[in-house]
């Protein structure tokens, strides 16, 4: 039986997980996430996957203009 603690990691992000983000801002090398005072809850890489809130989300390089 797998190990139910492995069950929800997202596939290479490393597990890392940011709770009460409430706003994400688009950087140079990734996102910004920030809650609700404004301050900063982490930085994730574009291409990385992570838990935000609850979600697997992974974030892509804005495409240039």
């Amino acid at each position: 039986m797998p190990d139910p603690s492995q069950a929800l990691r997202p596939s290479g992000g490393n597990g890392r997980s940011f709770l009460g983000v409430r706003h994400m801002q688009p950087q140079e090398d990734g996102v910004r996430l920030v809650d609700d005072k404004g301050e900063e809850v982490g930085i994730v890489r574009y291409g990385e996957q992570v838990y935000v809130n609850g979600r697997v989300m992974s974030f892509n390089a804005p495409k240039p203009s």
